[in-house]
């Protein structure tokens, strides 16, 4: 599974925008408690370009 926080206006640009550390915990922990089958949560510091707002 992977975390991704952008911000955007226009869908054509966007910003990654910053989770604090101990809340990515809290959101891995829980999505490993929640959603069975996942072993891994990453987090994507991708900005739209060269990324797109779509996850591919």
């Amino acid at each position: 599974m992977i975390i991704r926080a952008v911000n955007s206006v226009d869908a054509t640009s966007a910003t990654v925008e910053e989770i604090p550390y101990n809340l990515l915990l809290k959101i891995r922990d829980r999505i490993f408690r929640e959603v069975k089958g996942v072993n891994r949560v990453l987090y994507d510091l991708s900005c739209k370009e060269p990324a797109t707002i779509e996850y591919e």
